[in-house]
């Protein structure tokens, strides 16, 4: 297998006893990649494509958690906490991934601490991320939240790829809301001369509104 792709993205060299039992996963956009409540089969190392992670609430209602481009680990927490799968992780679009087999990881990854290293740090980014949207999304208004969205989204000093959405109607489900809400707001908004709305397309004319709107909150 050719390993340039990962060593382009991750800080780990494979003992060559587990090269041989390394895989290829591909899936199509719109393709589950692993579904909530079964049993996880390995580690997937993304090395190409985009892909996002959702659950889905007691209502039926499917909430956007967050976009994960490479570098980004599937399989991580299950594995680490001996549970099935948390979230369905879907390919929104043509994905690529190294696998390493559970079988493989037990029996010659489990305790090196090089690779424990690697999985920690994915972890530990994941753990920061989701608390600093649960913090953002239980403590402030909605149109507070948008606007925290938008001027994270700005900033040249965050690292806001988890965020990053296509739609209105993403955008609604990731700050914990609904689009008709978010119509309201950027209806607002607009009449205030802070936006021009073109569909789900926004140009923000006045940043120093949208920097009031947000409360200095920021998904950072």
């Amino acid at each position: 297998m050719d390993l340039k792709k990962f060593a382009q993205h991750y800080t780990y060299k494979f003992p060559n006893k587990v090269i041989k039992e390394l895989q290829l996963k591909t899936y199509q956009r719109n393709e589950y990649i692993v579904k909530t409540g079964n049993e996880i089969d390995g580690l997937y190392f993304l090395i190409e494509g985009q892909y996002y992670v959702s659950s889905i609430e007691i209502t039926g209602r499917e909430l956007l958690l967050r976009y994960c481009k490479k570098p980004a680990i599937l399989g991580d927490i299950e594995i680490i906490e001996q549970c099935i799968i948390q979230s369905n992780c879907i390919a929104a679009e043509n994905c690529e991934f190294l696998f390493i087999p559970l079988h493989t990881y037990k029996k010659y990854l489990q305790h090196d601490a090089d690779f424990t290293q690697l999985l920690l740090k994915e972890l530990a980014y994941k753990l920061k991320t989701c608390t600093i949207s649960s913090r953002v999304n239980a403590l402030s208004s909605v149109a507070t939240r948008l606007a925290a969205y938008y001027c994270t989204l700005a900033s040249i000093e965050t690292s806001s790829e988890y965020i990053e959405t296509r739609t209105l109607d993403e955008v609604a489900s990731l700050i914990g809301t609904t689009k008709r809400h978010l119509n309201r707001i950027l209806k607002k908004w607009s009449e205030e001369e802070a936006i021009i709305r073109n569909g789900d397309t926004l140009q923000i004319l006045n940043w120093e509104k949208m920097k009031r709107y947000s409360n200095d909150v920021r998904f950072e």
